[in-house]
């Protein structure tokens, strides 16, 4: 009961902490667009702290993805867990570093005396590259890791293949050049891992 319930807190720190992140980073309506992405980054504060905080919970996915390993694991699910850890330490990681670098990146290139634009130039196909492994690692991983839990019993079957759904959304939101995709991250990150936390807690006092 302690372990799930232990599982359930981390679990719900990441959508949260997440969601602070990117609804703390300036609104941008076309990051192909260097100009409007230069004046949402003018925002230093929201920009730096919102890319920063996002970049921290993509680091609490990991802690979150262990525990859940563990769980898989006490339930004879080592394969799913191995691979779910693997993918989603590998894309969070990418996910940290990308959103790091282009939430200090910027304000870096500001403090050194040229345009935001300039930074944005120079490296918006790497940050883009790395963003996009990152959330595809993210998601394969979080699939295998719906797919464990629905194998444990934890998961119903009507449920997993929403959350499969989610997972594959999660990844293609990615591709939208605008916040609108980080909103979605966002949203779609509170369903499938509110819908965990709220699954581990009720198992708890089954």
């Amino acid at each position: 009961m302690l372990m799930k319930n232990k599982i359930s807190i981390i679990i719900l720190l990441f959508p949260i902490v997440l969601s602070i992140g990117i609804f703390t980073i300036p609104f941008v309506s076309d990051y192909t667009n260097n100009l409007v992405t230069e004046e949402a980054a003018s925002q230093t504060g929201r920009w730096f702290w919102g890319h920063i905080i996002s970049g921290i919970a993509f680091g609490i996915s990991i802690i979150v993805a262990h525990n859940i390993t563990q769980y898989l694991y006490s339930r004879e699910q080592k394969q799913s867990g191995i691979i779910s850890l693997s993918l989603i330490a590998i894309g969070g990681t990418l996910l940290a570093i990308g959103l790091g670098a282009d939430g200090v990146g910027p304000i870096a290139t500001i403090s050194g005396g040229s345009q935001a634009s300039v930074f944005f130039e120079g490296s918006s196909m790497m940050v883009v590259g790395i963003f996009m492994a990152g959330i595809i690692l993210f998601g394969l991983g979080l699939i295998n890791q719906i797919i464990g839990l629905k194998h444990t019993g934890l998961i119903t079957k009507g449920l997993s293949v929403t959350l499969l759904s989610c997972a594959i959304l999660l990844m293609g939101a990615s591709a939208i050049p605008s916040s609108l995709g980080l909103y979605f991250i966002a949203y779609i990150s509170i369903l499938i891992y509110g819908s965990f936390g709220i699954l581990f807690w009720r198992s708890s006092t089954d």
